[in-house]
């Protein structure tokens, strides 16, 4: 055993060395006294240390109450839930549940209570561990571990006491079945001739048995190869009550005959599993070979556990049990739609993917994956089933302050059809789930009209709300202004609950941290040669034969050198200021004016060579303008992972990149 175990518990006295990874480092020594008042001031980013959390997460509890919890539940049987502990002198030890290693050392120390891993630094007590194995809450973890050791909390009477050790009791009997009914599911697909058909239907869906023992699946045959009780005689041979086993769904009582018979039969079942490694139901999909029976109704393609005393769908994500240390790792959580595409993502090194459990993602669903990370990227099909199941979990996440993103598979592919390779790439950039949704809806015809406009901007202002901090809002606001080309004001007026998103408002309305955008600065060459021809009406012949006209796209600008030139070569009086305004949007006459109407070459004596050098800057800014359209596209081809048409793009690039240096080089000789 390590010799820094005396120093790392021993609350008298302790190590700054020894409490590098703790949350008080630097402090030598320290009384009972001392410690209890660092419990109230110290609050641990991510793991919570020895002294457990904050006092100011838990109000309602004192110490007295935490104190008699940690000393009063057996924190050796605890974790051995959870872990294979075994005796090392004085101490237990295991591989470590909090990282991959292949050597122990997770210590448990029940003189004191505590566990210590000198691998990756994670330490605590019963509180902590609870904490960090289950996504508890430290109030939660508290009130869990007092039922189980009997512990009377402050708001809790000698009758809630009892009826809650009463109810945890029957919790832990319930867990017990649920076990049973694993090893049973499982061994029959491991090792039993009855579970040949569930073992090849793994093998068709590519599931390596690494994999299924990971996620500990198991197959409960139909009634054509055991009968229709399997499960039920092995829980009764094992002195399991049956009647908790139906109230759990795991068997069903026949009304006719009283007996009880399996309610899963003829599936590959994957156990649900909590992120502490208890068992809470079940998940069957049905084998092919018995989707199709010949008497019954049509089996559900999936049957889940109903909900139960351990059980609520809701409440639930398929495999966090197993992906939740890849969470808290990569920071970040995959969600996508089915049990083998949760278990396809792992066997694609994507070990932080989960899934709902038949369900649309729900507030509580959101609530659990925030305890271990706020990016959540959500991978579904491009079927509409899979992009309505997208948009409907954006705002659940939002609301739940997660930063959700997205990545939709291409047509007729779900993980398990997708190029593993083109996944990954899609993957490494996924798209902020905002952005997504309004890219979708002006795909679906947002920008065809007033009235479709309108409904865009009602459906996405309730998202906007959701952001935290008017710098974000603001930010998304104008993307999503420039994405519907309506104006910015429109939408921070439905933001900000005025009469409608209709309704002119003034530049007061729009926050400061998200101004109004203003007009895009005027093409340099094309203005140059605008503003020339302005001044210079003369020059019109040469700069036509030129090909000036070719050159001046700009809105602002090119009525303006139309209608200079068609007077010049008609010998017609030039118009003035004010008329050629008038072909100017009202909001850009006065940018226009100053740029245009400057009288910068009244004086110009060399009319060509400012026509050549307009010409050369239109070139360049047209360069400029391509280069920046095949960089949208290269980022569009890397978030679709289509890396032949990256490199394409890129070639395009590199070939105009050349022409700018070409044009470049012939500006600086002349």
């Amino acid at each position: 055993m390590p010799d820094r175990w005396h120093e790392i518990t021993e609350h008298r006295n302790f190590s700054a060395g020894a409490l590098a990874d703790g949350p008080i480092l630097g402090i030598l020594t320290a009384t009972r006294h001392r410690v209890a008042i660092l419990r109230r001031r110290v609050h641990t980013k991510g793991a919570v240390g020895h002294f457990g959390p904050p006092a100011r997460s838990m109000p309602t509890l004192p110490e007295d109450s935490i104190r008699q919890v940690r000393e009063r539940v057996d924190i050796v049987e605890l974790i051995g839930r959870h872990v294979a502990l075994r005796r090392s002198g004085r101490h237990y030890k295991a591989l470590c549940p909090f990282h991959d290693e292949k050597t122990p050392s997770f210590y448990v120390d029940p003189a004191r209570h505590s566990f210590k891993c000198f691998g990756c630094g994670e330490w605590g007590d019963a509180i902590t561990f609870v904490q960090k194995i289950e996504g508890k809450g430290f109030v939660e973890a508290v009130r869990t571990l007092a039922a189980h050791a009997g512990v009377r909390l402050p708001d809790q009477s000698d009758a809630d006491v009892a009826q809650a050790v009463d109810e945890q009791a029957q919790r832990d009997l319930a867990f017990r079945l649920t076990a049973h009914a694993a090893g049973y599911y499982r061994e029959i697909l491991l090792n039993r001739p009855e579970g040949q058909a569930g073992r090849d239907y793994q093998a068709q869906r590519k599931i390596p048995d690494e994999l299924a023992e990971r996620f500990q699946l198991g197959y409960a045959p139909a009634p054509a190869e055991t009968g229709w009780d399997g499960l039920a005689r092995e829980l009764s041979r094992a002195k399991l009550p049956l009647d908790i086993a139906q109230q759990l769904g795991l068997v069903v009582e026949s009304e006719r005959t009283g007996r009880y018979f399996d309610r899963f039969r003829g599936r590959l079942i994957f156990p649900v599993v909590a992120p502490g490694g208890t068992i809470l139901g079940f998940s069957g999909r049905v084998l092919p070979a018995f989707a199709e029976p010949a008497e019954e109704a049509k089996p559900p393609k999936y049957l889940n556990s109903p909900e139960s005393s351990l059980y609520r769908k809701s409440d639930t994500l398929f495999g966090l049990d197993v992906a939740s240390r890849s969470i808290r790792k990569k920071n970040r959580a995959v969600l996508v739609e089915g049990n083998v595409d949760v278990i396809t993502m792992h066997r694609l090194g994507l070990t932080e993917t989960v899934a709902p459990l038949g369900t649309a993602l729900t507030a509580n669903q959101c609530k659990l994956l925030r305890r271990f990370t706020r990016a959540v990227v959500l991978c579904f099909d491009a079927d509409p089933a899979g992009l309505k199941a997208a948009r409907d979990a954006i705002g659940m996440l939002l609301r739940a302050e997660l930063e959700p993103r997205v990545v939709v598979l291409p047509a007729g592919q779900d993980p398990d059809s997708a190029d593993p390779e083109r996944l990954a790439n899609l993957l490494e950039s996924p798209k902020p789930a905002f952005t997504w949704l309004v890219a979708q809806l002006v795909r679906d015809g947002a920008t065809e009209s007033i009235e479709a406009q309108s409904r865009a901007v009602r459906t996405i202002v309730p998202l906007l709300r959701l952001f935290a901090g008017r710098d974000v809002r603001g930010e998304y606001a104008l993307q999503a202004a420039n994405l519907l080309k309506v104006p910015a004001r429109r939408i921070w007026a439905a933001l900000e609950g005025k009469t409608g998103p209709r309704t002119p408002v003034s530049n007061k309305s729009v926050p400061n941290s998200a101004p109004m955008r203003p007009a895009p600065p005027l093409p340099r060459g094309q203005a140059v040669l605008t503003s020339l021809l302005v001044d210079c009406p003369e020059a019109a012949t040469r700069a036509k034969d030129a090909g000036v006209l070719d050159h001046v796209s700009d809105s602002r600008l090119q009525p303006i050198l139309n209608r200079v030139i068609e007077a010049a070569l008609a010998g017609d009086p030039q118009p003035g200021s004010g008329e050629l305004l008038e072909f100017v949007d009202p909001s850009c006459r006065r940018q226009v004016y100053g740029r245009v109407f400057a009288g910068n070459y009244a004086d110009v004596e060399d009319a060509q060579s400012i026509i050549d050098e307009g010409i050369r800057l239109c070139r360049r800014e047209q360069l400029d303008r391509e280069i920046d359209e095949l960089d949208r596209r290269s980022a569009q081809a890397r978030d679709s992972g289509d890396l032949d048409q990256l490199r394409e793009l890129q070639t395009r690039r590199l070939e105009l990149r050349k022409r700018q240096a070409l044009l470049q080089a012939g500006s600086a000789s002349s």
